[in-house]
């Protein structure tokens, strides 16, 4: 994802009344009075304060509204989340690391995750009760699945945070100065990296890039 975007999503979720708005459409679409008789009880806004939020996410794409009839009188139009994204963010002593991914697509999920999708469609033919009971098992494995998922990554970003101490312990001790050093973190970290990204990345000019580099490879530091 582009920094652009990983910029703007830190702008909509630094907001505590837009992430609330998040977590009140991820379950189901509402119109604005409802979100505000729901959030006035929580966090204590108006009316006009939700209204505002909530265009800021349709004008960034991140929340849809179409009106809908209504039997108490006119229509009324109703939002919902239209836009998936999942942003992670590691800060620590010998780590920085910032990701972000959009718009999960079921056609790509793994052959090992397929029974779970299987599952879901089965449970479509059940009647109400066996159904929720299925929904309710399918709902506690994937949620034990993904807390599996993050304490592995937990563990790798710990593992992650060492190796980077060693790097610059190893870059000190062969008298890299400062700009080697951010060069060969980027090298290490990025396997594919280029000339042209790694000068866009570190805000270095190309032709002061490769001077940095050939400095490293004459050393034997980097290939």
């Amino acid at each position: 994802m582009p920094l652009e975007e990983i910029d703007e999503l830190f702008y909509l979720l630094e907001n505590p009344t837009r992430r609330r708005i998040f977590q009140l459409l991820s379950v189901e679409r509402l119109y604005p009075l409802k979100m505000h008789k729901q959030l006035s009880r929580d966090i204590d806004v108006t009316q006009q304060a939700i209204v505002k939020h909530l265009k800021i996410l349709e004008d960034h794409g991140y929340v849809e509204s179409q009106d809908e009839p209504s039997n108490r009188g006119p229509n009324r139009r109703v939002y919902t989340v239209s836009r998936e994204a999942s942003l992670h963010i590691d800060i620590g002593p010998s780590t920085y690391k910032q990701k972000a991914e959009t718009n999960f697509d079921i056609n790509t999920i793994s052959s090992q995750h397929q029974r779970v999708l299987d599952a879901i469609e089965e449970s479509r033919q059940m009647d109400s009760k066996v159904r929720m009971d299925l929904l309710s098992r399918v709902s506690e494995d994937l949620r034990k699945s993904v807390d599996d998922v993050e304490n592995e990554r937990r563990s790798l970003m710990a593992l992650i945070g060492e190796l980077n101490k060693e790097i610059t312990v190893t870059a000190h001790a062969a008298e890299c100065n400062y700009q080697e050093r951010r060069l060969l973190h980027h090298i290490l970290h990025n396997k594919d990296y280029t000339i042209e990204s790694a000068a866009v990345s570190l805000g270095l000019r190309e032709a002061e890039l490769r001077l940095i580099l050939e400095s490293l490879q004459n050393r034997g530091l980097t290939r």
